[in-house]
């Protein structure tokens, strides 16, 4: 279980935030996103059970509040590419396993993310298996986030803080539209590469490298 101080001291679950309060515990999210029902500050993890399997919607868990994923056609394209490249990679030498969207992780035990591409190692699961139920409480090792509308980039970089501070090593923000990586290897430690540099897997994934354009070269098929 993680032992990290929690990103709020004040938390408590009730339905009587304020404004103010509720931006403080979500940061820069666009209100649409957050559901209502439950009441902010009201939500547990069963809700974000329910809201997955009755609409088959993702949200994550902040502080009591069920805010959706920012989603599109696109960055759902992206995360499929870069799931089927860290894969290709990884399995042969069963380095570990390669997450979507839906493999939430708890962080500081009240914020449940979840990425839209993570690799765990084999050692951070206990008789290297994934889990069957429930959710892990160990960040994993790589993180990444694709960059939709309806998300804002401070939101992408709390929830880099988030990941690091949990002991995430490599953090990733993709952005589509302007063929970029923003790659982390610490909280205060970012660089971009663009459609001709290569991204590679650093200290968590030794070996791995891709070319940033090719991360995206098929997102239009009728292009020559």
């Amino acid at each position: 279980m993680s032992t990290l101080v929690a990103a709020d001291p004040e938390f408590r679950a009730d339905s009587t935030l304020t404004a103010e309060e509720l931006a403080a515990r979500i940061g820069a999210v666009p209100l649409w996103r957050v559901r209502t029902d439950p009441s902010p500050g009201t939500a547990t993890e069963a809700d974000v059970e329910r809201i997955r399997r009755d609409e088959d919607r993702l949200c994550e868990l902040i502080d009591g509040v069920l805010v959706e994923k920012a989603v599109s056609d696109k960055t759902a394209f992206v995360a499929a590419e870069l799931i089927f490249f860290l894969s290709t990679f990884a399995r042969p030498k069963r380095l570990g396993w390669v997450l979507a969207p839906d493999g939430y992780v708890w962080l500081f035990e009240r914020l449940l993310r979840a990425p839209d591409v993570s690799f765990v190692r084999r050692e951070q699961r206990p008789g290297g298996e994934v889990l069957s139920k429930g959710y892990a409480d160990i960040a994993p090792a790589l993180a990444v986030e694709i960059f939709s509308p309806g998300n804002t980039t401070a939101e992408l970089e709390r929830k880099r803080a988030e990941f690091f501070a949990a002991g995430t090593e490599l953090f990733w923000i993709v952005y589509p539209e302007r063929q970029e990586i923003v790659v982390s290897t610490g909280p205060d430690q970012h660089r971009t590469l663009g459609p001709e540099d290569t991204l590679d897997g650093g200290t968590v994934l030794p070996g791995f490298t891709l070319k940033v354009a090719e991360l995206f070269e098929r997102i239009n098929l009728n292009d020559a």
